[in-house]
């Protein structure tokens, strides 16, 4: 395995999120705390979304692998896809969400330096263009 992205993509990442629809009007914005780990070529995620009003989820994803090809497969309770390296520190993304038939999604994560990155979902449903989320993540441990 010659992974060399997704490690610098682990530790505790904290960040906002801010969903637009396909008008470009924002319609949700929340805080967000993502712990990521990488063992040999298992990956670990749990995600903790936080909202001014109060509401609070949080995701635990379990273990997902890597496979001969370096791309990683996820099958977990919310979402199915995959996600592989890229050149210069990029890590792309393409998902579905389980409970959502017909969502696709696609995401590309960059590290901007050391401790910061920012990430961008292309939202679709059953070939439509329904926005972006923008996100932007500083490591804090």
């Amino acid at each position: 395995m010659a992974l060399t992205v997704f490690p610098k993509h682990t530790g505790v990442w904290e960040g906002t999120y801010t969903r637009i629809n396909a008008q470009g009007e924002v319609i949700d914005k929340h805080r967000s705390r993502l712990t990521l780990a990488l063992n040999g070529r298992e990956w670990t995620q749990t995600n903790e979304y936080i909202w001014d009003n109060g509401k609070r989820e949080f995701h635990d994803f379990g273990v997902s692998y890597f496979d001969d090809n370096d791309r990683l497969q996820f099958d977990n309770h919310r979402i199915k896809g995959e996600a592989w390296e890229s050149s210069n520190d990029i890590i792309n993304l393409y998902w579905t969400y389980k409970e959502e038939p017909g969502t696709l999604l696609f995401e590309i994560i960059t590290l901007l330096g050391d401790g910061h990155r920012m990430r961008t979902w292309q939202h679709s449903r059953n070939g439509k263009f329904e926005g972006l989320t923008m996100i932007e993540e500083r490591r804090v441990a």
